[in-house]
C-alpha cells in the first residue's frame, strides 16, 4: 500500500506540536519501574510490535499505580500521582499516534521502504526517552527522600543545639558565679595574710621587748637591789612598774596568739571552701570536654586524697571518701555540701523525674555510707581501750586479732610483731596458740624490706608468710592488706605487721587503707608504752638487785668475803666473769681472794695508778699499755676499766677493775622486748655510769663497815 506525502506530513506536524513538547518538558519522572527495551523489529511487523509496546507500557503503569510500597511513602503519594497523570497524557499521545499510523490511509499513502524506516527509528527513540525518563524518575525519588530524611535530622540537630546552647549559658553563669565568689575570698584571703604578716611583725617586736624587759628583771633579781632598796625608792618602783609592764606584754601576748589560732582556722575554712568551688568550676569544664581531653586532665583532686597508703598520715578531711566514688556522685556530694540542704532540694526537685530518683538514691547511700563509717570508728575507739589497758604483748595480740576483723569486715586479722633474739615474727591463733613465720620470706617480707603498706588483691599466687614447724610451711590468702607498725624514733623502724586477710571485695577500700593507718599510729603509741613499762620494769629490777647488794655488803665482817660478796654481784648485776678488787692498806695494794692475802706497792699497774691519781681510767689495748702489770690486772682483749673507791675524806680505800662489755645483762633483757636493731628502748644509760653507781655503793659500804 502506498501513501500520499500529506500522510506523512500531518504525523510529523503531529510529532512536533504534541508528542515530542510533552517528553521533553516531563524530564523528571518519580519512582516508575523501567520500560522492557524494544527488540528490533522486521518492516513487515513494525505496526504491531508498536502496538505491542504501547500496551506492554500500559500494564507496568497500572501495576505502578496499584502497588502496595505507595503507602509507605505517604508525603509523597501526591507528587507520584502528578507523575503518573503525565505518564498517562503520554500513553494517550502514543495511542493517537498509533492510530494515525496504523489508519487504511496513512498505508496507502506510504511511497517508500525509507520513510518505513525513519517511522521505526522515531519510535524506537521514543521507546528508549521513556526507558531513560523512568531510570532518571527512580534515581530522583530516591534523592528526595534522602534529602527529606536529612531535612528532618538537620532540624532535630538544630532544636539539640539550641537545647545545648542554653544549657551552656546557664552553666557559664553559674561557672562566672562561682568565679566571682573565689576572687572574693582570694581577695579576702590576701587582707588576712597580710594581716597575718603585720601581726607577726608585731609579735617579733613585742617578743623582743619581752625579752629585753625580763634580762633586765633578771640583773636587778641577780643583784639583790630590791632588797636593800628602801621602800621610797625610784629604783624600786621603776622596777615594780617594769614587772607589770612585763606582766601585761605577756597577757597581750597570749591574747595575740588566739587570736592568731583563730585567724588561721578561719584562712583554713577558707581554703576549703577555694578548693570546693575549684573543683566544681573544673567537674563543669570537664562536662564539655572530648574524650581524648579528658584523659590528658584526669584528675581535679590532690594525690593525697586518695594515696593514702603512700603518704601513710592520717588525713585531715575525709575527701577520700568523695574522690573514689564515681564522677556524677562527686558532683552531687560537691553540690550538696556548698549549696546547702535547701537550695539542694530545690534544685532538684527542679529535674525531671528520673533524675530526682539518682539524687535522692545517692544521698540515701551516702547516708547509710556514712553511718556505716561512723559506727565502725565508734567500734575502733572502743578497741583502742581495749589496747591500753593491755600488760603484755601477748595480750595485745590476743586482743588485736580479736576485735578488729569487725572493723575491716575480713575473716581474719593478725598482729606479728618482731622476736629480736631469733630473727623470726611470730603472733597467735584464736586458742592462743603461739605460731612462728620467718621474717625474711613472703609477702610480710616486703613490707619489712619497703617500709610500706600493701594492698594485694590477688595474694593467692604467692605465699603470705611461711610457718615454722618441723619444716617451712607456706601460708597462701585471697587477698591482704598489710600494715607496718613503725617505732615512734626518727629512722621508722618497722617493728611489725597487721595482716588483714580475705575480704568479701577483691580488694580492700579507702576505708580499710584509712582504719589500717589509724590502727597503725594507736599501736604504735601502745607497743611503746609496754616497751618503756617492760624497760622500766627492768631498770628497776636491777637497781633493786644493786640495793640488795649494798645490804648484804653491809652485813659482812671480813675483808675476804667482802672481796667475794664483791666480784658475785658484779656477775649477776652486770654480768662480768673476770674482776680484780683490792683494798688499800698503809699505801699498799690488798687482794684478799684466796686464802693467802697478797700485797702490792702502789706503783704496780692500772689498779696502783688509779690509787694514786684517784681517777678512773679505760685502757683499749692492755699488751700496749705502760701501766699494764699481768701480775696485779686482769688479761684480757677486751677493754679495761678501773676505778677507785674514795671515802668521805676522798681517801682512796679501794680499787675494782673489770672488762668492758658490748652488752650488760639489763641491756640484754631490753633488747628481747622487740627488734635488736632499734636504738634506745626505755631508759637506757651508759655502762661507765652503771658502775659508778654501783661503787659509789661500795664506798659506803667499806666506810660504814667496821672489819
Amino acid at each position: 500500500m502506498k501513501s500520499p506525502r500529506s500522510g506523512l506530513g500531518i504525523l510529523l506536524s503531529h510529532q512536533k506540536q504534541t508528542g515530542s513538547e510533552d517528553f521533553k518538558s516531563s524530564q523528571t519522572p518519580r519512582n516508575l519501574q523501567p520500560i522492557q527495551k524494544v527488540s528490533h523489529l522486521s518492516q513487515h511487523s513494525t505496526m504491531s510490535n508498536t502496538r505491542k509496546l504501547v500496551s506492554a507500557e500500559r500494564q507496568t503503569i497500572m501495576i505502578t499505580e496499584e502497588n502496595d510500597l505507595l503507602d509507605d511513602y505517604l508525603p509523597e503519594r501526591q507528587t507520584i500521582k502528578n507523575i503518573y497523570q503525565q505518564l498517562q497524557q503520554r500513553c494517550q499521545i502514543l495511542d493517537t499516534l498509533i492510530t494515525v499510523i496504523g489508519g487504511k490511509d496513512f498505508i496507502h499513502n506510504l511511497k517508500s521502504q525509507s520513510t518505513l524506516t525513519k517511522i521505526y527509528e522515531l519510535l524506537k527513540s521514543i521507546s528508549i526517552t521513556l526507558q531513560q525518563s523512568a531510570k532518571n524518575e527512580i534515581e530522583l525519588g530516591f534523592k528526595l527522600r534522602e534529602l527529606e530524611k536529612k531535612n528532618i535530622q538537620y532540624s532535630n540537630m538544630q532544636l539539640k543545639q539550641n537545647k545545648l546552647s542554653d544549657k551552656n549559658q546557664s552553666l557559664q553563669n553559674v561557672i562566672e558565679t562561682h568565679s566571682s565568689k573565689k576572687h572574693q575570698l582570694l581577695e579576702e584571703n590576701s587582707k588576712l595574710q597580710r594581716q597575718l604578716n603585720s601581726e607577726k611583725k608585731s609579735n617579733q617586736s613585742q617578743t623582743k621587748r619581752v625579752q629585753a624587759l625580763e634580762k633586765r628583771v633578771e640583773f636587778l633579781l641577780e643583784n639583790d637591789i630590791n632588797q636593800a632598796l628602801n621602800p621610797n625608792d625610784k629604783l624600786r618602783q621603776s622596777l615594780n612598774e617594769l614587772l607589770k609592764e612585763n606582766e601585761f606584754i605577756k597577757r597581750d601576748l597570749e591574747n595575740k596568739k588566739q587570736e592568731l589560732e583563730r585567724v588561721n582556722g578561719k584562712l583554713n575554712q577558707y581554703i576549703q571552701v577555694v578548693s570546693r568551688l575549684q573543683k566544681t568550676i573544673d567537674n563543669m569544664k570537664k562536662k564539655h570536654l572530648e574524650p581524648g581531653e579528658r584523659d590528658s586532665r584526669k584528675s581535679i583532686y590532690k594525690k593525697d586524697d586518695i594515696d593514702l597508703l603512700i603518704n601513710f598520715k592520717i588525713p585531715t578531711t575525709l575527701d577520700f571518701r568523695v574522690v573514689s566514688q564515681k564522677i556524677f556522685i562527686q558532683t552531687c556530694v560537691n553540690e550538696l555540701q556548698e549549696k546547702g540542704f535547701h537550695l539542694f532540694a530545690q534544685h532538684m526537685f527542679s529535674m525531671t523525674q528520673d533524675q530526682q530518683k539518682d539524687y535522692l538514691a545517692i544521698v540515701c547511700d551516702q547516708l547509710i555510707s556514712y553511718k556505716e563509717f561512723a559506727e565502725r570508728l565508734n567500734q575502733f575507739q572502743y578497741s583502742v581501750e581495749q589496747f591500753q589497758l593491755c600488760a603484755t604483748f601477748d595480750e595485745l595480740i590476743f586482743q588485736v586479732n580479736r576485735y578488729l576483723p569487725q572493723i575491716f569486715n575480713c575473716e581474719s586479722v593478725k598482729l606479728w610483731l618482731i622476736d629480736g633474739m631469733n630473727g623470726t615474727i611470730y603472733s597467735q591463733l584464736q586458742n592462743r596458740s603461739e605460731i612462728k613465720a620467718l621474717q625474711h620470706k613472703g609477702q610480710i617480707a616486703e613490707v619489712f624490706r619497703l617500709k610500706m603498706a600493701l594492698n594485694i588483691a590477688h595474694a593467692q599466687q604467692k605465699p603470705l608468710y611461711y610457718k615454722m614447724q618441723n619444716q617451712e610451711v607456706p601460708e597462701y590468702v585471697k587477698n591482704a592488706l598489710l600494715i607496718p607498725i613503725y617505732s615512734e624514733t626518727q629512722d621508722k623502724m618497722v617493728r611489725g605487721v597487721l595482716e588483714i586477710s580475705n575480704t568479701e571485695n577483691e580488694l580492700f577500700t579507702f576505708d580499710e587503707e584509712y582504719f589500717g593507718i589509724l590502727v597503725s599510729y594507736q599501736l604504735t603509741h601502745v607497743i611503746q608504752r609496754l616497751i618503756d613499762i617492760h624497760s622500766w620494769n627492768i631498770t628497776k629490777k636491777y637497781r633493786g638487785m644493786m640495793l640488795d647488794s649494798f645490804y648484804e655488803l653491809m652485813l659482812v665482817k671480813t675483808r675476804q668475803e667482802f672481796t667475794r660478796k664483791v666480784k658475785l654481784f658484779m656477775s649477776q648485776i652486770f654480768g662480768f666473769s673476770q674482776v680484780a678488787f683490792y683494798f688499800v692498806e698503809d699505801e699498799k695494794l690488798q687482794d684478799y681472794t684466796g686464802e693467802e692475802t697478797r700485797t702490792f706497792e702502789l706503783n704496780y699497774g692500772l689498779a696502783g695508778m688509779v690509787a694514786q691519781k684517784q681517777q678512773k681510767l679505760i685502757i683499749n689495748d692492755v699488751k700496749n699499755s705502760t701501766y699494764f702489770n699481768q701480775a696485779v690486772d686482769i688479761v684480757s682483749i677486751l677493754p679495761i676499766f678501773a676505778q677507785p673507791i674514795l671515802n668521805k675524806d676522798g681517801k682512796t680505800v679501794a680499787v675494782i677493775e673489770t672488762v668492758l662489755k658490748s652488752k650488760l645483762r639489763v641491756n640484754l633483757e631490753k633488747d628481747q622486748l622487740l627488734s635488736p636493731s632499734d636504738g634506745l628502748l626505755g631508759m637506757e644509760e651508759q655502762l661507765t655510769k652503771q658502775l659508778t653507781s654501783f661503787v659509789e655503793l661500795l664506798a659506803a659500804a667499806i666506810t660504814n663497815i667496821k672489819f
